[in-house]
């Protein structure tokens, strides 16, 4: 277990970046769902995790993120697999929605992921890649795409070609 001073000051954060990422229109319909589903989620986590007097704050609290994602990635599965039709994720409708909420809650789960650990949590991009047991630039590229889907989203853009060109790898830079 994390010490308790330092996981009751994570612990806030960590149910914040919860919430977010939990509340889906797909898998959580709504508020109190979402805060059972959380509860359950990080009584889970910090049962897993064990204490290292060796090891950084920092570190335990990239730890402690990265065990709730599995967790959640493995409800989410486990939830989709049930049902039959699978999870389908949404097309940008190319209308502005209006609430950043929304337009957050209808990114795909990897966009959404690194976002809300950027943003909200307050990650720098090695720490999210390591939450994320992914490459930092995967994480580079998932935030370029989920920040594009949300100016796409929110009316800040015309379409998704000026906001993140499919040609992007391909320039050459002088």
């Amino acid at each position: 277990m994390l010490p308790s001073r330092e996981w009751c000051d994570d612990a806030g954060a960590l149910r914040r970046f919860a919430l977010a990422l939990v509340r889906d229109d797909r898998l959580v319909f709504d508020d109190i769902a979402a805060g059972a589903l959380v509860d359950k989620l990080i009584r889970q986590a910090s049962l897993t995790l064990i204490d290292d007097p060796g090891e950084a704050r920092r570190a335990a609290r990239v730890r402690a993120f990265a065990q709730f994602i599995r967790l959640y990635r493995r409800y989410a599965r486990r939830h989709v697999a049930e049902d039959d039709g699978g999870w389908i994720e949404a097309p940008p409708c190319g209308r502005p929605c209006g609430s950043a909420a929304v337009a957050v809650r209808s990114l795909p789960i990897e966009l959404r992921e690194a976002l809300l650990l950027v943003v909200l949590a307050d990650f720098s991009h090695c720490e999210a890649a390591a939450a994320l047991d992914v490459p930092l630039a995967a994480v580079v590229e998932r935030l370029a795409r989920a920040r594009g889907r949300l100016a796409l989203q929110m009316g800040g853009a015309r379409d998704v070609e000026t906001v993140w060109p499919q040609s992007a790898h391909l320039r050459v830079v002088k």
